[in-house]
């Protein structure tokens, strides 16, 4: 049994180790962190990126980067979606990119300016979670589901609990007579 409760302790301890330090370098742009987690959803990088990885981008100097490196940018300023592609050439002008199951290099020059980062990790499938969860579908199994099943059994606890008391009170032998405030044997 102790054997038990000390591997669960292990476990814990490790499991909180490697959070803490993953936010502590690898922190999330909306928890203030510089890290970009990036979903790859086309077949352009394979076989290096699957289709339904997640891309791990840290911000990167633009002059330290070099042919080979894959980095991730926006095509334009104002540009939302992302793309994530190898440094084929680099030009005066930018970066040429090309992802690695493409046969030609990409169409576009990507700027300076419009680079978010490098590549550092890929972290493959988990991609598909996100992806999934963004369906109604998946919200609903993923998100409202668990979400209630934790609310019901919230309340189960509390209807317990109530009961629970009401028993020890009945239980006492005693009732409170509320005009007096004496105690009255049933």
């Amino acid at each position: 049994m102790k054997t038990k409760k000390l591997a669960k302790i292990i476990t814990l301890i490790v499991i909180a180790a490697i959070a803490i330090v993953f936010l502590v370098f690898y922190r999330p742009v909306p928890l203030w962190g510089d890290t970009h987690y990036e979903p790859v959803y086309t077949g352009s990088m394979e076989p290096a990126i699957p289709v339904g990885s997640v891309v791990v981008i840290k911000p990167a100097d633009p002059e330290t980067l070099n042919i080979g490196d894959v980095i991730c940018f926006r095509l334009s300023e104002s540009a939302t979606t992302t793309v994530t592609h190898r440094i084929f050439n680099i030009t005066s002008e930018g970066f040429i990119t090309k992802g690695d199951a493409n046969e030609d290099p990409d169409q576009w020059i990507v700027k300076k300016e419009n680079v978010i980062g490098k590549a550092i990790l890929t972290i493959p499938f988990i991609g598909y979670l996100g992806y999934f969860v963004r369906t109604p579908i998946g919200f609903i199994l993923l998100i409202l589901l668990p979400a209630s099943a934790i609310i019901i059994m919230e309340i189960r606890n509390i209807v317990k609990e109530l009961k629970k008391q009401k028993q020890e009170q009945t239980s006492n032998g005693k009732t409170t007579n509320r005009r007096t405030q004496h105690p009255i044997k049933t």
